[in-house]
């Protein structure tokens, strides 16, 4: 995945797999058992954060989390084969996203998310592990109501560039400077990002800026031309409260500018709150409480 994309994934909150938004539900990642106990109360990925269904169903499908016998594909793990066994891990949010050095990208620098709260695990050796706890995920899950704005998003990251046929990601992520990405921490570092860091007269940088202190400028950005603009500052009008990870860079934008009388920008530090539903996470863990038992009985 593009860093672009997990730019925008980040910006307006979203899936990694389905790209629609994250509610009241846990965020997954994939990781190694060995791994999580080593990576402290806030585990750092270099990947977004999926929906638990989504997690599931990449659990029997994708080659490298299906099967046990995967084997690595980077420059210096290739060819070793993957742990046996495969964590998916669900945590409460994504606590923070930011720019780092990339410990397998000699010299380059990705997106990093911090996550927060574990709460459940799903440990799977391989596709049938995962078919169970996947039906009964799909049972519980709950449709995914957008609004127009929110939809107009989704609409755009899943479908490829008009002219190029390309990932849309790439375009998008412009526009998420606009509305707060610019003050990602270390995100000039990230090479992707670079022509949007290093544009004439900083212009995403400027606007950015210019729209903490005037949120009300926005109004005329509704109706750009440029269709993920349009998107992106419809969203963000429309919006009671941001996605944590957004208003965190918008904190940490305020706290950077200033105004011609060396005044800060003045901006809620409110963000939006999950509710968990109780009854289905009970329901998810009664399965995997099953599948544990099923696994005892074949030994």
């Amino acid at each position: 995945m593009s860093e672009q994309r997990k730019l925008v994934l980040a910006t307006y909150d979203l899936c990694g797999v389905c790209a629609m938004p994250f509610r009241d539900e846990l965020r997954w990642q994939v990781t190694f058992d060995d791994q999580l106990q080593h990576m402290g109360e806030t585990p750092t990925f270099n990947e977004a954060p999926v929906h638990e269904v989504c997690a599931l169903y990449a659990a029997q499908v994708c080659p490298f989390v299906s099967s046990p016998h995967a084997r690595l594909g980077d420059a210096q793990r290739k060819g070793q084969r993957r742990a046996e066994t495969l964590v998916l891990a669900g945590f409460d949010s994504t606590a923070a996203v930011y720019g780092h050095d990339s410990e397998l990208q000699v010299g380059k620098s990705i997106l990093m998310f911090d996550m927060a709260g574990l709460r459940r695990t799903h440990r799977l050796t391989g596709a049938d592990d995962a078919r169970q706890v996947y039906e009964a995920a799909l049972r519980d899950e709950v449709p995914i109501q957008l609004d127009d704005a929110e939809r107009r998003i989704v609409d755009l990251l899943c479908a490829p560039t008009p002219e190029e046929g390309e990932d849309s990601g790439a375009v998008m992520a412009g526009a998420t400077w606009f509305i707060g990405a610019a003050f990602c921490p270390q995100i000039c570092q990230v090479q992707a990002m670079k022509k949007f860091a290093e544009a004439k007269d900083d212009l995403y940088l400027q606007l950015a800026a210019n729209f903490l202190f005037e949120p009300d400028m926005m109004a005329k950005w509704e109706d750009a031309s440029d269709a993920s603009t349009a998107a992106a500052v419809s969203w963000f009008r429309t919006r009671e409260s941001l996605p944590g990870v957004l208003q965190q860079w918008r904190v940490a934008g305020a706290r950077r500018v200033r105004d011609s009388r060396g005044r800060r920008p003045r901006i809620s530090d409110a963000a939006i709150v999950p509710q968990r539903d109780e009854a289905a996470i009970r329901r998810r863990q009664e399965a995997e409480s099953a599948l544990r038992k099923g696994r005892r009985k074949k030994r």
